[in-house]
């Protein structure tokens, strides 16, 4: 199962848009944007954490049961290789079955969580790209000599900075209630999936060890 797209993306979303921005604005305005872009990255961070975690679950656990289901019967081909080599093409064919539905849960899983890490990261960079836009702004604002352009300069600043910070808190509130509730839902979808397609190849292999025992039983 291959889920190296999602880690990438979740990672990259932990990690990312946490350096220092250096905005050159008023400091009580940068206060305001580094605690929007700090809140955002905040949110890729769990995201990523979540999504990770979610990945081992959902991936991992069922792929352990069926191994471990897999090396039980592995275990008696010592004891009566006869027996258990009966019963190989059966074997052969649930654990292709249940491979392939493994996969197939595990792309949807892997394609929905791209997307909500992909979302988050979208979110953050537009912040902080809207920081650095109002830091230019401000510096272009400081480079008119002339007081009446200076001034109407300023206001447009104090205009676009307001416009910014209601934007950012609301493309915070909504990414925040988008994620609580995709990411539980990934992981439902996800886990009922891949357990399922694990318990049933599982049930199937315990179905072949009783065979084994029956043939044991034949053969003394």
């Amino acid at each position: 199962m291959k889920f190296a797209a999602v880690i990438i993306l979740t990672l990259f979303v932990a990690s990312g848009w946490t350096q220092p921005l250096d905005l050159g604005i008023p400091a009580q305005l940068d206060a305001q944007v580094r605690s929007v872009v700090d809140e955002m990255a905040d949110i890729g961070k769990s995201t990523g954490e979540a999504l990770v975690h979610q990945y081992e679950e959902i991936v991992l656990e069922p792929q352990h049961e069926l191994e471990d289901a897999l090396d039980q019967l592995e275990s008696r081909r010592q004891e009566s290789p006869e027996c258990v080599a009966a019963e190989d093409g059966e074997i052969a064919r649930i654990v292709d079955a249940a491979h392939e539905d493994l996969h197939s849960c595990g792309m949807v899983a892997a394609h929905t969580s791209a997307e909500i890490a992909s979302d988050v990261n979208a979110a953050t960079q537009q912040l902080v790209f809207g920081g650095y836009s109002l830091g230019r702004t401000y510096n272009k604002c400081n480079s008119y000599k002339n007081s009446v352009l200076k001034q109407s300069c300023m206001a447009k600043f104090y205009m676009q900075t307001t416009v910014y910070l209601v934007s950012a808190r609301s493309s915070i509130k909504t990414i925040r209630k988008s994620t609580s509730e995709r990411i539980p839902a990934v992981f439902t979808d996800g886990n009922v999936c891949t357990h399922s397609a694990s318990s049933q190849a599982v049930q199937g292999l315990q179905e072949i060890s009783s065979h084994i025992d029956a043939c044991v039983s034949r053969r003394r």
